[in-house]
């Protein structure tokens, strides 16, 4: 027994020592050596140590969702070496996740389904053969197509209910993040860290959702911290100055009460709205410098055309997203009108040339989507593919009236439901006056919540009631 016990403790004396070694080495190394280790290390003892009842796959897709509602664009560009990121790592273990689920892989079992699959296969034919003439760009860009496999994998791996239950709670805690963020971002406080960028694109999706979810938990318990918290977020999408996000709320919360049937948010959404207007009334007292870049420096008022408080006719942003637009299909129709320029082609130098100025004419260091899902699709994928996607997108949309009127006002509806919902119909009214499928900080999460979605619809079984809050 002595022997064991003096056995044990050499043992530990010498991975004490070996550690030891490892770690002064460690320090020795190259920056990016060190912090690709540490990185991988960190991360690899968070996969383990985290809900150990569920697949590994699926602890990557939440590891993911949640960095993306804290860390924005920052987060999304993690990566041990470009262009391989931390959502492009995730998707290659959800892919071999569901490959080794052969009796959940739910091919075609939904329209959205086969919608994806014949997207993807379109997709990939142009894939293949822009990759000889532009190679990682040409991956680059594809990222708009191949970000729909996570509704694929996502909806696999929702067929089991503890990572079912499980993304319920993880959604919850991506929301609070969010709103964070947001907070943060509108503070403009500077804050310079690796893998932390929040980004609109990210955080007004789900904070959206946090509205709408505060709001009807609100009413339903009479709950004044969840109104007062609904309240708070809507002055934060407010703040952004973004018609995306202005838009996409009127969205959610106008299809919540006409198809979803909740009558009972008209009079909070109206009162909300004239809480923002007297809210943004009394800054004026206290920062009238504050309230005026809001309502005229803003992209919304751009939008409007509004410069300083004054109507100046369809300027600023919609101007530059015009051009853009006008740009990308002029181009399309002259070169490729039914097959695209590709995935790799340069749909942006054009205009940036154009329309700021030949210093701008590379786009590599700039966008390479034209803030609208339609004119990326028919600019890369030509009528072929811009009318895929569309029918995709329109199916999509009818699913969510289905998913409004079946579940909103009925007592199997979960709290992640709300906010799910909100997630997705904002990412869809993003996509077309921003972005969301075009980019990881936006699509993973709005491919996911979509899976989501569409599992509770078709595959109600396994999604408890959650109307507790719990």
């Amino acid at each position: 027994m002595q022997t064991n016990k003096i056995i044990q403790l050499a043992l530990i004396t010498l991975l004490l020592l070996l550690s030891m070694v490892a770690m002064s080495s460690l320090l020795e190394a190259r920056d990016n050596t060190r912090n690709v280790i540490l990185g991988a290390g960190c991360f690899s003892i968070l996969l383990i140590s985290a809900w150990r009842d569920i697949p590994i796959d699926a602890k990557l897709l939440f590891i993911v969702i949640l960095g993306y509602a804290l860390g924005g664009k920052g987060f999304a560009y993690v990566s041990p070496f470009e262009p391989i990121y931390i959502g492009e790592i995730s998707l290659s273990f959800c892919m071999v996740g569901f490959l080794l689920r052969p009796r959940q892989l739910g091919f075609f079992e939904t329209p959205i389904h086969r919608l994806i699959w014949l997207y993807l296969l379109y997709a990939g034919m142009h894939l293949i053969i822009d990759f000889e003439s532009y190679r990682l760009l040409a991956l680059r860009d594809s990222s708009m197509a191949y970000y729909c496999l996570f509704f694929i994998t996502a909806y696999s791996l929702f067929h089991n209910d503890r990572v079912v239950e499980t993304f319920k709670r993880i959604i919850k805690v991506a929301m609070i993040l969010s709103i964070l963020s947001m907070a943060y971002d509108a503070t403009e406080i500077q804050l310079e860290s690796i893998g932390f960028a929040p980004h609109l694109d990210a955080y007004i999706p789900l904070s959206i959702g946090a509205i709408l979810y505060f709001l009807v938990i609100g009413i339903e318990k009479r709950k004044i911290h969840f109104l007062a918290a609904a309240c708070l977020v809507t002055l934060g999408v407010v703040a952004s100055s973004k018609t995306a996000a202005l838009l996409a709320l009127a969205a959610v919360i106008i299809s919540a009460i006409v198809f979803g049937k909740i009558s009972k948010l008209i009079i909070p959404s109206v009162i909300l709205f004239f809480i923002g207007v007297v809210a943004l009334s009394g800054m004026m007292f206290i920062d009238s410098d504050l309230v005026a870049n809001l309502l005229t420096g803003g992209n919304t008022a751009e939008t409007f055309g509004i410069q300083s408080g004054e109507f100046v006719g369809f300027s600023g942003t919609s101007a530059w997203r015009w051009v853009w637009w006008t740009t990308v299909c002029n181009d399309t129709l002259m070169l490729a009108p039914f097959w695209g320029q590709g995935f790799g082609a340069d749909i942006t130098g054009p205009f940036l040339v154009a329309y700021m100025g030949p210093d701008y004419g590379d786009p590599t260091g700039y966008a390479r989507y034209p803030h609208n899902v339609m004119i990326t699709n028919f600019g890369r994928l030509g009528f072929i593919g811009v009318t895929i996607f569309a029918v995709l997108f329109l199916t999509v949309g009818r699913f969510l009236i289905k998913f409004c009127k079946k579940y909103f006002s009925s007592p199997l509806r979960n709290d992640s439901d709300l906010i799910c919902y909100g997630i997705v119909v904002t990412g869809m009214v993003n996509g077309v006056l921003q972005a969301t499928y075009e980019i990881p900080h936006s699509a993973i999460t709005h491919w996911a919540c979509l899976a989501y979605l569409v599992t509770r619809y078709y595959r109600p079984q396994g999604c408890v009631n959650d109307r507790s809050g719990q």
